[in-house]
């Protein structure tokens, strides 16, 4: 089974954000390499034999992805862009 995108988002929280930029590195990796299978036009793949199917892995890594982007902008805007700003 795989985890929600909160739960994925939930697991990386307290990650520096160096570590941010390898999962999404990662998972653009995977993205690429899913799309090579989900869009040949025959399934004859031997990871269309593997549960969860590729076409879920790639819906849901592209969920990650999205997830994991946002996260990244909310982290670098507090972390970087609003670093030692005095909140009033």
């Amino acid at each position: 089974m795989m985890a929600s995108p909160g739960m994925f988002i939930d697991s990386l929280k307290n990650e520096p954000f160096e570590r941010l930029i390898a999962e999404r590195n990662s998972l653009l990796h995977d993205i690429k390499d899913l799309e090579k299978i989900v869009f040949q036009e025959e399934k004859t793949d031997p990871e269309w034999d593997v549960h969860p199917g590729p076409d879920v892995r790639y819906q849901m890594d592209l969920e990650y992805l999205s997830a994991l982007c946002t996260f990244m902008q909310e982290k670098f805007n507090a972390e970087v862009v609003r670093k030692g700003e005095v909140e009033a």
